[in-house]
Parts: C-alpha cells; structure tokens; sequence
C-alpha cells in the first residue's frame, strides 16, 4: 500500500472546537439532578464523572500552559489510574459547581491559546507539540465525549463533523509509532498492519481509533483494530 501523510482537518479548529464546546453546554445546563448518575457509554462512568473528567482535561491544558505539568503529573502510574484519581479529587463538588468550573477553565485556556496563535508550540506531557494539533486533539476528546453521553447533534452539523473527525483521526494514527498503513476510498478506510488488511467505514474507522469499537472476534482483524487506538 502505498502510504500518505494526512494533515489536519483544513477547517477552523477554533470555530470547530466552540461548537463543540457549545452543544456540550447546552446539553450539560439541561440536566435534571438525576440526570448526573445516569451511565455513559464509558463503563463505570456516570454523566458527573464525565464532567469531571472534562474539568480535568482542561487543568492539564492550564498546567501545560502555567509550566505546572510537573506538579499536576506526580506520581503518574497509568491514564486510567490518573483519571480515576482526578475524578475523585472532585468528589467534594457539586454538580453545578463542576460545571461550572469546567466552563471557567475551558474559557481560560481558550482565550490563551488564541492569543498564543496557531503556529505556537506548547509544553506538554510528550515534550513541545504544536498547539493547532493540540487545539484538535481537545476538540476530539469533547466531540468522542458528547457522544459518550449521548448529546444530539443536528443534522446539518453531522456531516461537516464526520470528515473532521476522519481527517482528525487519520493524522491521530500517523502520530503513532510505527502505525498503521491507510487508505482512504471514499467512505472506506483501509487499514494494513504487517501481512493484514482490512477495510473500515468512515465511522467505524472513528470509533477505532476512539477506542469505541467493538473488537472483532477474528484476532488478526482485532490486532488492526487495536493497533488503530489513537484517542480518548
């Protein structure tokens, strides 16, 4: 197969990342109470976690941007363990006060990394990274959460958010070392991982690299399909 370099989305990530941001609040100011316990589409995860979890996102993006990634990061044995741990530091708070938090810190660092411009780099946990990748990789982890808790999306908004989110994950996968080879045919990805290949649709190929995907039973199709994890 022969083998293409995919860029970034050539949209504005920062229009994109704000219609996210603002059916996710709208979605979020909805809630009844008992809506909070309700289960998302992350095992052992209510609506609150999610919240939670979305503030924590956005305290690391203020640690990269405050030189506190240090700090924040002590004692880091593992993404699961660390987000179990950042959910439960927020466990004094109530539902309105985490929510607002969250949109605090969101619109901290968005106004940061507007007037940083698109062509800074900043620091992060993997060392100086371009912050117009950063901005999508953000932008992405909301859009896989908004669907982990089951926010609407309109239907003129579904498509435009479909090839963002492919382009998005395509470059997502070439960040991995030794990735995968891909295809793109039309609605198809092809995916080639040493002597196997196999073809996914556009959403399919999403919810791999999101790691929302069922896992095949045949075990070379799983181990293309694991290898695809990219995000979230």
């Amino acid at each position: 197969m022969e083998q293409k370099d995919f860029g970034l989305p050539d949209v504005d990530p920062f229009s994109t990342l704000d219609g996210e941001i603002a059916r996710l609040n709208a979605f979020l100011t909805s809630l009844r109470p008992e809506d909070w316990k309700r289960p998302t589409r992350c095992e052992g995860w209510t609506v609150r976690d999610m919240v939670a979890h979305l503030d924590s996102d956005e305290e690391y993006n203020e640690a990269c941007l405050n030189d506190k990634l240090e700090a924040m990061m002590a004692d880091f044995t593992g993404l699961d363990a660390f987000n179990d741990r950042q959910i439960r530091k927020r466990a004094h708070l109530s539902n309105m006060e985490i929510l607002r938090q969250w949109r605090d810190r969101q619109a901290g660092v968005r106004q940061a990394w507007e007037e940083l411009g698109l062509g800074a780099r900043i620091k992060t946990s993997i060392g100086p990274y371009p912050l117009h990748a950063q901005i999508w990789h953000i932008t992405s982890e909301y859009a896989t959460h908004a669907d982990d808790m089951g926010v609407e999306i309109p239907s003129e908004d579904q498509q435009p958010r479909v090839r963002w989110r492919v382009q998005f994950s395509l470059f997502a996968v070439q960040e991995k070392e030794n990735p995968p080879g891909l295809e793109r045919r039309g609605d198809q990805i092809i995916i080639s991982l040493r002597d196997h290949r196999i073809s996914l649709s556009s959403g399919d190929f999403v919810a791999a690299v999101g790691a929302r995907l069922a896992p095949p039973q045949n075990p070379d199709d799983r181990r293309v399909i694991e290898g695809l994890r990219a995000l979230a």
